[in-house]
């Protein structure tokens, strides 16, 4: 199964006050690059597509980009990220499918640091089991919640998104048939909107 990674990295930091990905987690450890290296350090991407700012000047992911050797990480500027995540999700596929469609895509979030490849194997695996199956996601709760495996089936669906619906609006359409995978622990759920966020992060990476 081919399968694409998509990094959400072009978000707003309203309720940070500051661009939230170059903060850091560790020294020399940028937010940004501490996902992205996740994703790119996970074997069963073919490609990582990280969609960031048109403004952005990426020094976050300075870290990965210098050990990315192979050559499996591309960014892709969206135009229309204030006009919600839809676009964003939508400008990955669109740039994961110019290399050849992939069965399924990967969705994670900039600021998941957590993700580890446990968990990103066992949503591929749930999906594998039942190829019916349009997704699979994480279960907070009773909710789907990215990181998400989108199966092609889904493609259609991502390209007509608008607004700030984004991944989680569809996996919450009753008409797509997912799979939720319970995450080993809830760590995997924490992100970074805020700076009491941050600093639970930092204490959680020690």
């Amino acid at each position: 199964m081919r399968i694409a990674g998509i990094l959400l990295a072009a978000g707003r930091s309203r309720r940070m006050g500051r661009p939230k990905l170059s903060l850091e987690l560790a020294p020399g450890r940028p937010l940004g690059a501490e996902t992205l290296g996740r994703m790119l350090a996970y074997p069963r991407l073919d490609r990582v597509v990280a969609v960031v700012r048109p403004d952005d000047d990426l020094r976050w992911a300075e870290p990965v980009r210098a050990a990315d050797r192979g050559g499996r990480l591309v960014f892709a500027a969206c135009e229309r990220f204030a006009e919600g995540m839809a676009f964003s999700l939508r400008r990955g596929l669109a740039e994961a499918e110019a290399f050849g469609t992939p069965d399924a895509v990967l969705v994670a979030l900039a600021d998941q640091p957590f993700i580890d490849a446990e968990l990103l194997d066992s949503l591929i695996e749930a999906y594998a089991r039942d190829r019916s199956l349009d997704f699979a996601a994480c279960r907070d709760g009773e909710e789907a919640r990215p990181p998400a495996l989108l199966g092609a089936s889904m493609f259609g669906p991502i390209a007509r998104l608008v607004g700030d619906r984004g991944a989680r609006g569809l996996l919450a359409d009753p008409r797509c048939k997912g799979a939720l995978v319970e995450p080993r622990s809830a760590i995997a759920f924490v992100d970074i909107d805020t700076p009491e966020d941050l600093k639970r992060a930092v204490r959680l990476r020690r």
